[in-house]
């Protein structure tokens, strides 16, 4: 009876995870979208009060600090859920946990105990794809500033 509720607790929070991973994914492409969406105003309004030279250095900068803030924000969702889970003892150390593994750093100085150790390579995952989302959007933005020189 005992591991039968404990597969049940399992499933539920590796079905919590996938959720979490999801609206991870719905919240980054939200703000890539929204990001791009207000590009061109946004550039036409630097150009205007800043001119054309440093409009496009001014442009990419918010664009680094915009994406920045959100892996941020992710690493924290990602942290939050493992301590709400109690996977981790505080809220830093899961904080701490997300942002190593959704850069691929992973010190290997905080693991997840036995068995939820699967969720490490799903955070990984998980940011990985951000962070090479965030990767492209950065490029079609450094694209379009140099072809504007």
């Amino acid at each position: 009876m005992k591991a039968r509720a404990e597969r049940r607790h399992w499933r539920r929070t590796l079905a919590a995870a996938l959720l979490l991973a999801a609206c991870i994914f719905l919240f980054h492409t939200a703000v890539l979208l929204e990001v791009a969406r207000n590009l061109a105003w946004l550039h036409r309004w630097l150009t205007g009060n800043y001119g054309a030279a440093n409009a496009g250095r001014i442009l990419v900068c918010i664009c680094f600090f915009i994406l920045f803030l959100t892996h941020i924000i992710e690493a924290v969702f990602w942290g939050s859920f493992l301590w709400r889970k109690k996977m981790v003892v505080c809220l830093s150390d899961g904080i701490y946990f997300a942002a190593s593994s959704i850069t691929a750093l992973g010190y290997g100085d905080l693991v997840l105990r036995h068995p939820w150790r699967v969720l490490g390579p799903l955070v990984a995952i998980n940011g990985l794809l951000m962070f090479g989302c965030s990767t492209a959007f950065l490029f079609l933005v450094l694209q379009r500033v140099w072809e504007q020189f």
